[in-house]
């Protein structure tokens, strides 16, 4: 379902996607200096067709502090440690509907094999609104939308670990991981 990105021929591909999706939506792109981890996400017959990166998130530091009052949350207060960005979410404009499932999944996922508690992150509004409607992913909003690099994005916190510490909630998360036959941790 998904791999982290460890060739360069890999992160040629993870570029595309993800810089391909930017530009149509009118996002500014940027590039990470310090990452934890990027994701390609796989559809049925093996084709990469999302990307997902995972970046420090400090409490102190500005970043995306500026644009919303993140480092105030509950959750966020509660256990900075294990709190992480989440960014470059996209998937091929050929690919996007019957796949938002598994790039939700390589989230969770890698939320739990790194015990992550949540990640902050600025989302275009149509997929926060699918996230919270459709998927019923555990997301606080904070702030107000705003304007960021080009468009509008709705500053939110995903619990992850309210998501995968309750896995057997989510029929379609437990329906994907098992049509990949990934181990449920």
């Amino acid at each position: 379902m998904y791999k982290l990105v460890e060739t360069l021929e890999e992160e040629m591909i993870f570029n595309g996607i993800w810089t391909e999706a930017w530009l149509e939506q009118g996002f500014e792109l940027e590039f990470a200096e310090k990452v934890l981890g990027r994701c390609l996400v796989y559809n049925e017959k093996d084709l990469p067709v999302a990307t997902v990166e995972m970046k420090p998130y400090s409490i102190e530091a500005d970043g995306l502090n500026r644009l919303a009052p993140f480092q105030a949350h509950p959750a966020i207060l509660a256990d900075p440690e294990h709190v992480v960005e989440v960014d470059k979410v996209a998937l091929h404009k050929e690919h996007r509907g019957k796949n938002l499932d598994r790039l939700l999944a390589t989230i969770v996922l890698f939320a739990e094999s790194h015990k992550i508690r949540n990640y902050v992150t600025l989302l275009e509004p149509l997929l926060f609104r699918a996230l919270k409607i459709s998927f019923h992913v555990p997301m606080s909003k904070v702030g107000q939308r705003v304007f960021y690099k080009g468009a509008d994005v709705i500053p939110a916190i995903i619990h992850a670990s309210e998501f995968y510490e309750n896995k057997e909630r989510y029929d379609w998360f437990m329906e994907t991981v098992n049509r990949q036959h990934m181990p449920v941790v």
